[in-house]
């Protein structure tokens, strides 16, 4: 029964207002009361902000179940029919569209802020004069994500095999393959160099905007010599900026609850729930693979040296965010701000690694993915054409196919489906890709908010890690022990002696170069000069033996 509409044609009341029927009319009265209370109860009762988004995705989970049941969880086929208008359950659609309001204003704020908030903390800590260690920590951070993409890719794989997650399921060739194909090492490395400057910051991808912000900040850090003044009064602003950039997103944080409340809806009236009972033991074993892959990452932070309990609280927020928002990008200005401000994580660890792990080394979309869909292809009926390679060959080429993919997908919807035609196109088996996401799309939108979750976690772990190795955890920070931050405190002076002596060795051969290479010089002065560039570097090095020595009997 419409309301004041028709069934066909253009209709004011269905295409502007997007509300052609009573039960359009009922669902989005419901839920816009329920957003309007929930916005007065969070104003009139304060409490933690964990609670508050807990609470918005409670109300969201249950609305959208209660609209699940009362459609009678339809299948695939009827959610496709549901987008014409005329259709029975066309009034679940319009919902979606005011449903999706919130969210999408939390996440277009979100992405607004992305790429500023990149290339300003990169830019700070590129520009500073005497900052070193960028390259060992980037280097750090990088290898220990494709570590816990291998990791998570072999637990996942052999989970899969484990429950025989493809058993009964027919997979058959297909040359329409969806996705791309992998592209060469080489190729990847240089579309992160962007042809154009304006392009590559309205573009949205991450790893060519820290590009540009290292090489703005690096420009800057070498002017700063001739123009100290100038370029200082660049930082300033810069520093001035990222204040109001944060400002900005503590903005848009205000009204995280009601955006996840109907990102949760929508994402449950969306999609075919009642599929779980046909693919359960897929998405089962997926989002085991995604517990264990926090559990890994828990464990990580624990041996680091990190109290678990105090790295949590923290962490639950950039978890929350991934999972609600399936897109590691549009997280990634709260993964800094959770790192930088409540963790107390310094920026040369958290606004390097944070930003790459959008990118590289997706501990979920690239590990437990993979994993789970090459666990498919071995455990599925192909006829034995799969099981012809042996397990052994299978395993290694996919594992190492699985790594080198994880180095270059982007951080938004839809990773997933790279990732697994990139790593099946990559062992020989890209004509099975079609059969295989087939097993996993019917409810791959639920499955996709656990992997962010775990993706953005792992970006947040992996630069806690990596600060803790360099000494980069404030002294304010409620991470780590007393008894920890002293050790912090020797930590960083180790590495800041290290790289003071590589500083000082670079001086001194650049100035020996400079001075031989004067043509008016004899061999026998040039040869003065390389016995005194000797002599030097030897005495820096004794300098720091001593100077180390001082520091360990601390």
């Amino acid at each position: 029964m419409t309301f004041l509409a028709e069934d066909s044609g253009h209709n004011l009341l269905r295409d502007f207002l997007a509300i052609s029927t009573w039960q359009s009319l009922v669902a989005i009265t419901i839920f816009l009361s329920l957003q309007v209370g929930l916005w007065f109860f969070l104003k009139k009762y304060k409490f933690a902000f964990m609670y508050r988004v807990i609470l918005g995705m409670g109300i969201g989970l249950v609305y959208g179940i209660v609209l699940q049941s009362i459609i009678g969880f339809p299948g695939e086929e009827d959610f496709k029919e549901m987008l014409k208008p005329g259709n029975k359950l066309y009034w679940v659609a319009e919902l979606n569209i005011w449903a999706s309001f919130f969210k999408n204003i939390f996440i277009n704020g979100v992405y607004l802020l992305t790429v500023p908030i990149v290339f300003i903390a990169i830019f700070k800590i590129t520009s500073k004069p005497g900052e070193t260690g960028l390259g060992r920590i980037t280097a750090k951070g990088i290898a220990l994500l494709l570590f816990n993409v291998a990791v998570m890719f072999t637990i996942t794989f052999f989970l899969g095999l484990l429950f025989k997650v493809g058993n009964g399921i027919s997979l058959n060739p297909s040359e329409d393959v969806p996705g791309r194909e992998n592209m060469p090492l080489p190729q990847i490395i240089w579309q992160y160099i962007p042809n154009n400057f304006v392009g590559a910051l309205a573009a949205q991808a991450i790893i060519p905007v820290m590009v540009v912000g290292a090489l703005a900040g690096g420009s800057v850090k070498i002017l700063s010599k001739r123009k100290s003044v100038e370029m200082e009064a660049i930082r300033k602003s810069m520093n001035t900026g990222w204040d109001i950039i944060m400002s900005m997103l503590m903005t848009f944080m205000k009204i995280m609850p009601l955006a996840v409340m109907s990102m949760i809806t929508v994402s449950i009236t969306s999609r075919p729930i009642g599929a779980l009972v046909v693919v359960g033991k897929v998405i089962g074993v997926g989002y085991l693979g995604v517990a264990l892959a926090l559990g890994l990452l828990s464990l990580e932070v624990f041996l680091s040296g990190v109290r678990i309990g105090a790295w949590w609280k923290k962490a639950w927020r950039p978890l929350i965010q991934g999972f609600a928002t399936q897109s590691s990008n549009a997280s990634l200005p709260i993964a800094i701000e959770t790192l930088t401000e409540d963790m107390k994580v310094n920026g040369k660890s958290a606004n390097t690694i944070q930003p790459i792990s959008t990118t590289m080394g997706l501990i979920a979309c690239a590990g437990v993915q993979s994993g789970l869909a090459t666990s498919i292809l071995w455990t599925g009926n192909t006829g034995g054409v799969v099981q012809e390679m042996g397990l052994f060959t299978f395993f290694i080429m996919a594992l190492f196919v699985t790594v080198i993919a994880s180095l270059g997908i982007a951080g938004v919807p839809g990773t997933a489906t790279v990732v697994t035609v990139g790593v099946l196109g990559g062992i020989g088996f890209g004509v099975y890709a079609g059969s295989v996401l087939g097993v996993i799309a019917p409810l791959d939108g639920l499955f996709d908010m656990g992997r962010t979750g775990a993706n953005v976690v792992g970006g947040v772990a992996t630069a806690t890690i990596v600060a803790k190795s360099e000494g980069l955890i404030d002294e304010d920070s409620e991470l780590l022990t007393e008894k920890g931050l002293k050790k912090q405190k020797l930590i960083k002076e180790k590495h800041l002696l290290k790289d003071n002596l590589i500083k000082n060795i670079g001086l001194l051969n650049s100035k020996a170069n400079k001075e031989i290479k004067n043509k008016d010089l004899s061999q026998e002065q040039k040869n003065i000069i390389k016995n005194n560039l000797k002599q030097d570097i030897k005495n820096e090095k004794i300098t720091f033996k001593n100077k180390l020595e001082e520091i360990n009997k601390k």
